[in-house]
């Protein structure tokens, strides 16, 4: 009869480790994002102290595996506009892999590279937003799509002023 009066067991609060398991799963995730993410950056990205000359010699190197070629988008009036006659040239039908970005800043002797994988860029929704506000460029809006008709080559080439004191040339490939 003593059986009768007993109360049942409690049920064991399993949920409270599943659920810090799973904390604990995202913190690591988390982590291992952030590691992943600065790592890839630290390899597409070259910052190198060179001289003008050297830097001046780079943009040429750039600039003469597309001999003729004009960028896509030039600077008229301080803004960047396309160019009319790239406009009306059937779309290229060449693969992009990659979108490139070199900038020298005379002021550090810096000369920076930047590499982007293409498809990072088609994933991406809306337009690749570029702006520079030393250079006079307010807001520079890039579709995937643009590029893609573009094909490969030039796609801005611009000095930040006439003295020299900074350049920014993006091609891709």
């Amino acid at each position: 009869m003593s059986d009768m009066n007993e109360l049942p067991p409690k049920p064991k609060r399993r949920w409270i480790p599943i659920v810090l398991g799973i904390v604990f799963l995202l913190f690591v995730l988390a982590v291992g994002a952030v590691i992943f993410s600065v790592a890839w950056f630290r390899q597409n990205l070259q910052v190198t102290a060179v001289s003008a000359t050297n830097a001046e010699q780079a943009f040429d190197a750039v600039r003469a595996r597309f001999p003729g070629q004009r960028p896509l988008l030039e600077m008229r009036d301080g803004e960047p506009e396309y160019v009319a006659e790239r406009k009306d040239e059937p779309r290229s039908n060449v693969q992009l892999t990659t979108l490139h970005l070199m900038a020298w800043d005379a002021d550090d002797e810096e000369l920076v590279t930047f590499s982007l994988p293409f498809w990072l860029l088609r994933i991406k929704s809306g337009p690749i937003g570029f702006s520079s506000y030393a250079s006079g460029i307010d807001r520079v809006n890039l579709r995937p799509e643009d590029i893609e008709r573009h094909g490969p080559g030039l796609i801005l080439d611009v000095s930040e002023d006439s003295r020299g004191r900074g350049r920014v040339l993006i091609w891709a490939e």
